[in-house]
């Protein structure tokens, strides 16, 4: 991609939108994503140049105030991430299962870029919809080793052990259990 992305969730709908203006106006920037989730939140991806991201999240910060729930700008997103957004689950080649679960949806999606900029590990879906209650889910595989570090980096990165709901790893999963995510 070789832009940033900046990341911004709100749990108020009206201030997310009129938030969303004031950073389209304030910076060059494009929305990759912009979306009511799940109890009453409003979340925003937006790319661009480092320096314009930066802008736009602090005019977003700035209008919504106390309604932000958090912001990241991510400088490099890390190849793959964005493509893994809500899509449907590929099942096969699961070794170690590595679950990263976020209050945020803003703080899972930081998570995911560092785990999949930390290890050799496969980031097989970043859900984040409608239904999960404002989280966000991140499931990735690879060897346990390499699950256990990414899930410890993603866990260093986000900073705020609030912000973390679980981070799992989950040696050898069943095959049922595979088959029902």
């Amino acid at each position: 991609m070789g832009k940033a992305i900046g990341v911004i969730e709100f749990n108020s709908i009206g201030k997310g939108i009129e938030s969303l203006d004031a950073m389209l106006k304030c910076a060059d920037v494009s929305v990759i994503d912009s979306r009511m989730v799940c109890v009453g939140k409003y979340f925003v991806v937006i790319t661009g140049e480092v320096a314009a991201v930066s802008d736009s999240l602090k005019a977003g910060e700035e209008v919504a105030g106390v309604h932000v729930l958090g912001a990241k700008v991510i400088p490099s997103v890390a190849e793959g991430v964005l493509e893994k957004i809500n899509v449907k689950l590929v099942k096969d080649n699961i070794q170690a299962l590595g679950i990263l679960e976020s209050k945020d949806l803003a703080y899972g999606l930081y998570g995911a870029n560092a785990i999949k900029k930390s290890s050799s590990v496969d980031l097989l879906k970043v859900s984040m919809q409608l239904g999960l209650g404002g989280k966000c889910i991140v499931l990735f595989t690879g060897d346990v080793a390499s699950v256990q570090n990414a899930l410890e980096v993603a866990k260093e990165k986000i900073a705020d052990p609030s912000k973390i709901v679980s981070a799992v790893t989950i040696p050898s999963p069943a095959d049922q259990l595979v088959e029902s995510l």
